[in-house]
């Protein structure tokens, strides 16, 4: 059991379990030290990567899951970026500085986000009542630019029909008159035949047109009438639909703005807030304060003088 977590304590820094076998107990502490400040970081970046996809992305548990462990990766592979130095490296404890602050930033804001859960949907719903009172307005403007059109439209077309149906009234049809000539043959006292032309002039009652024409207008009258209802009802449902809308694409950057606000109201959020915030921070920076103010150990030795034994190999070399 003690080898199994001395293995996985070496997976988790990068430590080679090789040449840890041969180094006194002092490297198994440091080691189990640094092992510890990184599995605390692994649970804390699971938790907030998990919470993360869950929350924000709407992904299904796998998904929730796999950036959980993209989150761990990540934390695991720039921790090992301070122990897998060999000896000390002033900028690059102040790059990993830099990275803590900003990790401390979104870490303590995604868990902010959890914690005041409740308090944030509730500053929410004030939120969403300034927004529907900044945008209603407007959109109250264009549907009623739109009924003033419609009926517009409306109006124009009901005088024509009006005037189509007086005329069908005074004239349901209308009279065509058509006129045919024929060559009518006519016998001559001599017997002989010639032909004369015969002239018909008949007379048909058809309906009026213009029926069509009201029929087709009347057709267009009853869908710019549906229109116009449908816009009406629009009106009437523009603020439920306002607030619908709005409440469904809340987002990450919605509630981080509802957070700030009620870090400016509130102190006592505030003062919290900073305490998570710090809280982080330290966390983040165990490794790197570990590896800037311990001594060196056998393990860090023994790497060195690999190193330096490699040196003056390969300098020989080119010699």
């Amino acid at each position: 059991m003690k080898d199994w977590w001395t293995k996985t304590a070496c997976l988790l820094t990068g430590w080679n379990y090789q040449i840890l076998a041969s180094c006194t107990e002092a490297s198994r502490k440091q080691l189990k030290k640094y092992a510890s400040a990184i599995l605390i970081l692994v649970i804390l970046w699971s938790l907030i990567g998990y919470s993360f996809a869950e929350r924000y992305v709407g992904a299904p548990l796998w998904g929730c899951m796999l950036t959980a462990f993209i989150f761990v990766l990540i934390i695991v592979q720039i921790e090992r970026q301070i122990i897998l130095t060999v000896g000390k490296s002033k900028w690059l404890g102040w790059f990993r500085l830099a990275i803590a602050l900003i990790m401390a930033v979104l870490g303590s804001s995604i868990l902010d986000q959890i914690i005041f859960k409740d308090d944030i949907e509730k500053k929410m719903i004030q939120i969403v009542d300034r927004q529907v009172n900044e945008q209603l307005p407007e959109r109250l403007t264009i549907i009623d630019k739109k009924l003033q059109e419609l009926q517009t439209e409306i109006d124009s077309l009901d005088r024509k029909t009006l005037a189509l149906h007086e005329e069908v009234a005074k004239k349901p049809t209308i009279v065509i008159t058509s006129k045919t000539t024929t060559k009518v043959p006519v016998p001559q006292g001599n017997g002989s035949i010639t032909a004369r032309s015969q002239t018909t002039v008949s007379t048909t009652h058809i309906p009026n047109p213009k029926i069509k024409e009201t029929e087709i207008n009347e057709k267009n009258l009853d869908i710019l009438r549906n229109q116009k209802e449908d816009y009406t009802r629009r009106k009437m449902e523009a603020e439920g639909s306002l607030r619908k809308e709005l409440k469904s694409k809340q987002g990450f950057l919605e509630e981080l703005n509802a957070v700030i606000e009620i870090l400016k109201e509130r102190p006592v959020a505030l003062v919290f807030y900073l305490m998570l915030f710090c809280f982080l921070i330290f966390l983040e920076l165990f490794v790197v304060v570990s590896k800037t103010n311990d001594t060196k150990s056998d393990y860090d030795l023994v790497v060195e003088h690999q190193l330096n034994q490699k040196i003056k190999t390969l300098t020989q070399l080119t010699k």
